[in-house]
């Protein structure tokens, strides 16, 4: 691909989004420490997606995947979801399992997502906006002191 000729990261270069398969990045399970920091970045953002009564299309995949790419964290306000919490809970992560993303939290009918940029956005020069807490390690008081 002749990098001279394009116009901007590559998922908007008529690429569909919703044929590719995606893994949640990092890959490793979140930390609560790392699903709190991010729930309390989400705390301010507005719906960036709407999911209508039509439910999950591949146009809805595609633009979700289109968001976490430029956003990392967003919310995704599902309007079709069922009424009882436990199966509103698996619908939202089977969507995050679907879109590749980590399901950060449910509330109400607002789906939070996370997905940290993947090794080919980090090698086009784009860096995380989001650091995650690293996970803890154990050390002993002494060693801490």
């Amino acid at each position: 691909m002749d990098k001279g000729n394009n116009k901007g990261p590559w998922w908007h270069q008529n690429t569909d989004l919703s044929l590719l398969a995606w893994d949640p990045v990092p890959r490793e399970v979140l930390t609560g420490k790392q699903r709190g920091y991010l729930k309390s970045l989400a705390h301010k953002l507005s719906p960036v997606v709407r999911i209508g009564q039509e439910g999950v299309s591949a146009a809805v995949i595609a633009e979700i995947r289109k968001q976490l790419l430029h956003h990392e964290l967003i919310k995704v306000k599902w309007l079709g979801l069922s009424g009882e919490d436990s199966p509103k809970r698996e619908q939202a992560a089977d969507l995050a399992r679907t879109v590749g993303a980590h399901f950060i939290q449910l509330v109400g009918q607002v789906v939070v997502l996370y997905r940290a940029p993947d090794a080919g956005a980090l090698e086009e020069g784009r860096s995380p906006k989001i650091r995650l807490p690293r996970n803890p390690t154990h050390t002993s008081a002494k060693e801490s002191s």
